[in-house]
């Protein structure tokens, strides 16, 4: 009972986020992409628009997009249209646009994930998605991940890692693990705090500031984020097209 009114009171924190209807072709991505040709999706947390240009995750994205790395895509889209997600994949890989993956083409994919929040518990669904799809995934990296999970990491994720803070109500989960340790590395658990830290929020409600503040203030902290987009572009290769 406790649980029921402890997510009652918290959904309408996460819901001020003013998510919109994101549809397939608001992916910008060339599809089919070209053999060898990297896609890194980035899942935005609670019910943010997956193009809300303040939020971490598409910040992101934006930044990946304007070092102009050679043979990479980058979209970001809503924790809870993960189907536009499969498509997606779907489709870029498809090199003979026959309609299907054949066993090339899945073992030909380059893809990466992040997210952050639910996105971050999402990145891990995701990731099991492809797992049993027969996609490998170069990296996942889960970014304050919030929500009941294994937090088990498939085994055909090649690298993984977690950030994560612990304070106030929403705790991002503190430890990922990989289902097969000869197939995933995780890279680190690394943990951040945020008691005595003022970071800039701008333009969020003094209610979200009061009851998931250290969750906003990881999402609006450049430092990891940096990490995470260190992490990204180290995966996929620096060089610039």
């Amino acid at each position: 009972q406790m649980r029921l009114i402890f997510w009652f009171l918290l959904a309408p924190l996460f819901a001020l986020a003013a998510s919109k209807n994101q549809v397939f072709s608001d992916f910008t991505t060339p599809l089919p992409v070209k053999p060898g040709e990297t896609l890194i999706l980035g899942i935005v947390g609670g019910w943010e628009r997956w193009d809300a240009p303040q939020k971490s995750v598409r910040r992101a994205a934006l930044d990946l997009r304007a070092m102009h790395l050679s043979g990479v895509w980058v979209e970001t889209v809503e924790n809870h249209k993960l189907y536009l997600a499969e498509e997606l994949v779907r489709k870029s890989f498809d090199t003979n646009q026959s309609g299907k993956l054949d066993a090339h083409e899945k073992a030909a994919a380059r893809i990466v994930v992040y997210g952050q929040s639910f996105g971050g518990r999402a990145t891990l669904r995701f990731c099991r998605w492809l797992n049993r799809l027969g996609l490998p995934v170069i990296l996942a990296v889960v970014v304050d991940s919030f929500g009941r999970d294994s937090y088990l990491v498939p085994p055909n994720v090649a690298f993984a890692a977690n950030l994560y803070q612990r304070e106030r109500f929403v705790r991002g989960a503190p430890t990922i693990n990989a289902e097969d340790p000869t197939r995933t590395k995780v890279l680190g658990n690394w943990r951040y705090t945020y008691s005595d830290r003022d970071i800039p929020m701008p333009g969020e409600p003094w209610i979200r500031r009061f009851f998931i503040g250290p969750h906003l203030k990881m999402e609006y902290d450049p430092e990891p984020w940096h990490l995470v987009k260190q992490l990204i572009v180290s995966a996929v290769g620096s060089k610039k097209g």
